[in-house]
């Protein structure tokens, strides 16, 4: 998983440069570079300088939230596999990546079952090559720097790749055209299990934390990430406060323009995926995505982390913490039991 270095990283706040493992770590580094944790203080130093830190959070390009997303379909607007487009037109696949949601191992079916090509950074510098076997163009879209490349680049009308992943929902959206739609989805994953899973990721990369917090602690601390996928879908930074206004534009925007997929259901995800998008197995055995899951490569497999139990203490200051991104998961799951039904893939 990429993780780009910030310009300037204090000793003090090394041990919080993996909160977020895609695209806003060094936002929360530069947002928490100050002597003080005082959440006053806080803001007072992210108010004065919004550009620098909106462009950390969100990206460069992100069009005003009344417009977004202006260039993704209806998730049920037509059925990729039947749309018909006029000469020149393509719609491409957009994959909204969160946070300790599979992405990786989403990423690399993609690749390997369907071989759908993708834009990702391989070696500098940048350039219009493609590397592992065709599948992967040389252009970075996991950061605000990459997107603005690849916009210049116009890499969605280079006939090289068939999907955009980007975690920076906003900014990633923008490369999108009227010629180049975005068909979007995204793999959503319970916000107590994803804090949980940031937090002990972060005491392995940094052992000398595992006396200073505690999951309860780590969660009240003025860096934590709180709400992450309802500030990225309503352009909210996180010294801004949220309101049910807020969640409400973000089940709008979830319900309008992606389809849902859930990281503990990644086997029935991907064959709603596969069924929506119109993906064929190019592998031939019809068991490439069942196979790649349970075949134990890490890439795969799900590392085995502890979680809090339902409603304990530490399960309980989380979700309260994240009361806004709890309920758009909820709403995640209707959706996803929905729009499963609507494209014929049966449960088992």
């Amino acid at each position: 998983m990429e993780r780009r270095a910030c310009n300037s990283r204090p000793k003090r706040w090394v041990a919080v440069t993996f909160i977020f493992a895609v695209g806003t770590i060094c936002a929360l580094i530069l947002s928490s570079h100050m002597p003080t944790s005082s959440t006053t203080k806080q803001r007072r130093r992210l108010q004065a300088t919004p550009h620098v830190f909106k462009e950390k959070f969100l990206g460069t390009l992100s069009p005003t939230v009344e417009r977004y997303p202006l260039y993704l379909r209806n998730t049920m607007e037509v059925l990729p596999s039947s749309m018909p487009l006029k000469g020149g037109q393509t719609d491409l696949v957009f994959y909204w990546t969160i946070p300790k949601s599979g992405s990786v191992a989403v990423k690399s079916i993609m690749a390997r079952c369907f071989g759908l090509r993708r834009a990702e950074k391989v070696k500098e510098p940048t350039s219009m090559e493609l590397f592992d076997k065709g599948t992967l163009l040389n252009v970075d879209t996991s950061t605000p720097e990459g997107i603005q490349e690849a916009k210049e680049l116009d890499v969605l009308n280079s006939g090289k790749i068939d999907f955009i992943a980007s975690s920076y929902v906003l900014s990633a959206a923008s490369l999108f055209t009227a010629d180049h739609r975005g068909r979007s989805f995204t793999v959503l994953r319970h916000p107590v299990d994803t804090a949980a899973s940031l937090f002990w990721t972060l005491k392995e990369m940094q052992p000398q934390l595992k006396t200073k917090y505690t999951l309860a602690k780590y969660v009240r601390q003025d860096f934590y990430p709180d709400n992450w996928m309802t500030r990225q879908l309503t352009g909210t930074l996180p010294h801004e406060e949220l309101t049910p206004r807020h969640l409400d534009r973000a089940k709008n925007i979830l319900s309008a323009k992606f389809f849902v997929g859930i990281e503990e259901q990644m086997e029935e995800t991907l064959r709603q995926l596969q069924a929506f998008y119109g993906w064929e197995d190019k592998t031939g055995t019809g068991t490439c995505v069942a196979d790649l899951l349970n075949s134990g490569d890490p890439r795969f497999t799900k590392t085995s982390r502890p979680k809090p139990p339902r409603s304990s203490p530490d399960w309980n200051t989380i979700a309260m913490k994240e009361k806004f991104d709890m309920e758009l998961y909820y709403f995640g799951l209707e959706l996803f039991s929905r729009q499963g039904m609507m494209v014929g893939v049966e449960r088992q």
